[in-house]
């Protein structure tokens, strides 16, 4: 989740929380398709659709799309190789969920404080685009987004960039 999180930093998780945040949240869950925990940034979430592939995936009631911050250039160049997220595993259900984060206490040296939009970080609408569901070769020339993450549905139109 560079350069939002960084390994190594102490968070604070609400695991009370029962049903998907609002987009541009970060959340930990459980990967689908392994064991393990995982942060990414909720940027489709449920009754949304999503571009991926060659047309568009309708989310249930109980879906979310969740995607790295970092493009897979920079996490490649971080020494952690390209972003294991929705792109690969799919939609992740309410059922994955384990907690919102939202608070950075440390390690020192490191910005404490309320983690989400962050300098550096994409802004949350940004998010909801195509480039970040469909990766760069989605986006429009100047790394903006070419289509966007529809609410309800394909009639509804892309979501506005208010960036």
């Amino acid at each position: 989740m560079l350069p939002a999180i960084a390994p190594g930093d102490w968070l604070l998780v609400d695991p009370t929380i029962t049903r998907w945040p609002r987009r541009g949240a970060i959340v930990l869950f459980r990967e689908p398709d392994g064991e393990g925990l995982s942060i990414k940034r909720l940027v489709g979430g449920p009754g949304d659709v999503v571009p991926f592939a060659e047309g568009f995936l309708h989310l249930a009631d109980d879906e979310a799309w969740l995607l790295a911050d970092a493009s897979a250039a920079d996490a490649a160049a971080a020494g952690f190789g390209a972003p294991i997220d929705s792109r690969r595993f799919g939609p992740v259900t309410v059922d994955g969920l384990v907690g919102r984060i939202w608070f950075r206490y440390g390690p020192p040296g490191r910005p404490i404080g309320r983690v989400g939009r962050s300098a550096g970080a994409p802004d949350a609408e940004a998010k909801t685009g195509a480039a970040a569901v469909t990766g760069a070769a989605g986006a429009a020339p100047g790394g903006r987004p070419a289509d966007a993450v529809a609410p309800g549905g394909p009639a509804d139109g892309p979501v506005a960039d208010d960036a």
